[in-house]
């Protein structure tokens, strides 16, 4: 028997639970993968069959209950889909989905992974701390895992990079600038980037090194003694604009706090340069779309490097755009959505460039991509990709 996916759900509200059900419901119906939809609530029931794709079932009682009795209902109706054949994953969209799939859960010995629709990291880790399974977090562009050792997930979610950075074309400066952005009043960040801008003096050609976005009158002060220009980055398009003026973007503190500045440099199509640290290794191919250093003598090889050969430079660039575009684009949703269920998103992202969609692949097999148009039209406009 193939495999379903189960979704447990609080209400369907317009702006609610909707924002990321129908997206993900959708995605899995073109991977052909079979669902099944319980409700809390039975009053959502009209709009439920309204808006569900052909071919996915919806469960339990259609009898209107409130209260502890409906509680009680959907926890019955989760048991019986689990106990019904095996289970792929269980998605719980809102905070009493999340906690009745979970108190369900664990007294199963099902093991499927659970997707939490929450819109809260925080409190989905806390509802996911102690479970004995796989645990992701769903938010309207982006899925990704939680850790339910209750650690901090190095990877964090996070917003999509806005598609300006993509979208604007590389003018390199006709001298060599290195850029960073920091935090405005950071000094720690500003002194390990004016540390690195005194250490290169003197290297031939003359390096010009630029912070964007602004500065605290302590941090400008710092800056201005060692010449760096302050660059402006009121909003996207004028980050996007610097970004795309630059030769090579660096970060150079030790913390992993300039993930945010280091993926929008990535998708402006500037190779980056950063520390061995989770933060930045969950950006960078080492070698391929930027370089990690453990030392400051080998950011500064790595900036002499990419000074000195264009062609590397722009090779580097190219491959930074196209992990940003495969990991903070518009279509990270449906791409991140695939993987976690052990689906290939190459179709997504060939789709996402032009070419037509004509199948998807499991992990090491093909299957038929089935035909949802009646789905698609029901559906509202999934923005997130």
């Amino acid at each position: 028997m193939t495999s379903r996916v189960l979704h447990l759900v609080s209400r369907l509200q317009p702006g609610g639970r909707g924002q990321t059900l129908w997206p993900t419901v959708l995605a899995l119906a073109d991977a052909g993968v079979p669902q099944s939809l319980v409700l809390m609530d039975q009053r959502d029931a009209a709009q439920a069959r309204l808006m569900l794709p052909a071919g996915v079932q919806l469960g339990g009682d259609s009898a209107g209950r409130a209260g502890l009795p409906a509680v009680r209902q959907a926890a019955t109706a989760l048991r019986g889909a689990l106990a019904d054949g095996p289970t792929l994953a269980v998605h719980v969209h809102g905070l009493t989905a999340g906690l009745l799939g979970r108190h369900v859960l664990r007294g199963s010995s099902v093991q499927a992974p659970m997707f939490f629709h929450l819109d809260s990291d925080t409190l989905a880790t806390r509802i996911a701390r102690g479970l004995d399974r796989s645990a992701f977090l769903v938010q309207r562009n982006r899925v990704d895992a939680l850790d339910p050792s209750g650690r901090e997930h190095p990877g964090g979610p996070s917003r999509p990079v806005d598609e300006v950075y993509f979208n604007t074309e590389r003018a390199e400066a006709e001298t060599p600038l290195i850029v960073t952005t920091g935090q405005p009043g950071d000094l720690v960040y500003a002194q390990a980037f004016v540390q690195l801008a005194v250490m290169l003096t003197g290297l031939r050609p003359a390096l010009t090194f630029g912070w964007i976005g602004d500065a605290t009158p302590a941090v400008q002060q710092m800056l201005q003694a060692a010449q760096i220009r302050l660059m402006r980055g009121a909003d996207a398009a004028d980050r996007a604009e610097a970004l795309c003026r630059a030769w090579v973007y660096v970060s150079p503190d030790p913390a992993g706090s300039d993930a945010r500045g280091m993926a929008e440099a990535m998708a402006a199509g500037v190779p980056c340069l950063g520390r061995q640290v989770p933060a930045y290794r969950a950006l960078i191919v080492h070698a391929l779309s930027g370089y990690l250093c453990n030392r400051n003598n080998d950011l500064i090889a790595a900036i002499a490097r990419l000074v000195e050969a264009a062609p590397l430079r722009h090779e580097m660039g190219q491959a930074a755009r196209t992990r940003a575009r495969h990991r903070h684009g518009r279509h990270r949703f449906r791409a991140s959505m695939l993987l976690a269920h052990g689906l290939s998103p190459v179709p997504v992202l060939r789709s996402h460039h032009g070419v037509a969609r004509t199948r998807f692949q499991t992990v090491g097999t093909t299957t038929d991509n089935p035909v949802v148009a009646s789905a698609r039209a029901a559906q509202p406009t999934d923005t997130s990709g």
